[in-house]
């Protein structure tokens, strides 16, 4: 009996030490990230993990601005599409044309009321924010150097590192993106106490504006910016230049670390209906509901491919082909793209918004943009309601 209190207790001290160890090293991040994934039964962030994180609440105005409906089933996902959907486990599907709700669908745990993360999504909707910041006078302009605002910053490219080579993915930061494996920066940004000492601690490289390469870090750096330049929080920010113009519906949040500062790169969390608000203000080129909120020439330099053809200011950019395989024309899109399959696909000079939440999309190496999305986007494009009715 001895022998085997004497192994317990040895496991247990073992135990103990190596718990001290990881929350006093590099890793300390860890338990929160495998308690918020794996033992959820993830293998990755999910789109309802708002519940592990703080929240900084980004509230409506008292009264939003409901959607017309005007829902007819011509507007339904076709077949093949909708079986895309269901593979993919869609959350919210929402089509708007003409300014109202043209077709809905909820499923997987997701209603119309849930409020889910927007991933990546968050990148374009920061960005619109600090276009604001500069039509207000906050920031000097795309152009201004982060390092007046980020003194943390180094490295040989530090002094180089501008606004806009933060929103279009040229940092060159000693940052690896990758969502699945737990010891890496994306997973220490996002799991651990305190994102701006995690991303300002990796070096910014010297081929800053040379190459592009998605780093969740160029945004955070982005964010850090913004609060600097307004003194106010992000969610605080929102509320006022974003969200009440935009007459939400409902209050918004975002993502926190432990020591308030908000998740940039990701956890912004509303449901369909408010996301499509997103759309609608990307859509007619930052007039929300008859105010200007953005100067429209913002969009034609946001949405101006950059070094990677697919991508501008934190927009996703393409062009949807024709279902008719004897035709080269396409129409194009301008996109928010989050993690799992997050979209807000917005089709210039069509009034058309589609909003898609998910747990999937089935992303493959090498692919600019998931075929899934393609699917839906060509639908869409070329549906003949959307194309002059």
């Amino acid at each position: 009996m001895n022998a085997i209190v004497k192994k317990l207790f040895g496991t247990l001290v073992t135990i103990g030490l190596l718990y001290v160890l990881i929350h006093a090293s590099w890793y300390n991040y860890i338990f929160k990230g495998v308690y918020a994934t794996y033992l959820q039964g993830h293998t990755t962030a999910n789109i309802f993990d708002g519940e592990y994180f703080d929240q900084g609440i980004i509230h409506a105005p008292p009264v939003g601005i409901p959607w017309p409906e005007a829902k007819s089933a011509e507007w339904a996902p076709p077949t093949e599409v909708q079986q895309t959907l269901d593979v993919y486990e869609t959350g919210a599907f929402l089509v708007i044309h003409n300014d109202s709700i043209r077709h809905e669908d909820y499923g997987n745990g997701v209603m119309a009321s849930t409020k889910t993360n927007s991933f990546s999504m968050a990148k374009s909707i920061l960005t619109m924010m600090v276009e604001i910041a500069i039509e207000s006078g906050d920031l000097p302009g795309w152009d201004a150097l982060a390092i007046d605002y980020v003194k943390e910053l180094h490295g040989p490219g530090a002094s180089q590192l501008t606004l806009a080579h933060l929103t279009g993915m040229l940092a060159d930061l000693d940052w690896d993106e990758d969502y699945y494996n737990p010891f890496g920066i994306t997973a220490k940004a996002l799991y651990g106490r305190d994102l701006r000492a995690t991303v300002t601690g990796c070096a910014v490289g010297d081929q800053v504006g040379r190459h592009y390469e998605y780093q969740s870090g160029a945004t955070a750096l982005l964010g850090f910016c913004l609060e600097e330049a307004t003194g106010m929080p992000l969610a605080e920010y929102a509320s006022e230049k974003l969200w009440f113009p935009l007459g939400a519906e409902m209050d918004a949040s975002w993502h926190l670390d432990d020591v308030g500062e908000a998740i940039s790169f990701s956890g912004f969390n509303t449901t369909a209906r408010d996301f499509a608000r997103i759309g609608h203000l990307v859509l007619n080129q930052g007039n929300a509901f008859g105010e200007q909120l953005i100067d429209s020439s913002f969009f034609a330099t946001a949405t101006d491919p950059g070094l990677a053809q697919f991508y501008g200011y934190s927009f996703w950019l393409g062009d949807a082909p024709s279902p008719d395989p004897l035709s080269e024309a396409t129409r194009p899109f301008v996109a928010l793209r989050g993690h799992l399959g997050q979209w807000i696909i917005t089709f210039p000079g069509l009034d058309l918004i589609i909003v898609r939440t998910g747990h999937a999309e089935g992303k493959e190496a090498g692919e600019a943009l998931p075929a899934s999305f393609m699917a839906v986007a060509s639908a869409y494009a070329w549906k003949l309601p959307a194309a002059g009715h």
